[in-house]
């Protein structure tokens, strides 16, 4: 089960990306990588100014977090 700081976080995610439909992927994230690097990431993306997006912030949100997965704290 998720705890409500973790229903918190992955919902915060999923508003601030326009991104319900990937709530259940946020909150697998919230249970794999420390809530201040999400938030730190989420900043980082929504900081990005929309011409500078490719695809979608979601999109982007998920890259960095698989980056930070694969590199871990040398990230």
């Amino acid at each position: 089960m998720y705890t409500s700081k973790e229903i918190q976080l992955a919902e915060d995610i999923a508003e601030a990306l326009h991104d319900p439909e990937a709530l259940s992927l946020y909150l697998s994230y919230t249970q794999q990588i420390p809530h201040e690097k999400l938030r730190e990431l989420l900043a980082k993306v929504c900081s990005i100014p929309d011409e500078k997006i490719k695809r979608t912030r979601g999109a982007l949100f998920t890259y960095l977090v698989g980056q930070y997965k694969r590199h871990g704290k040398q990230w």
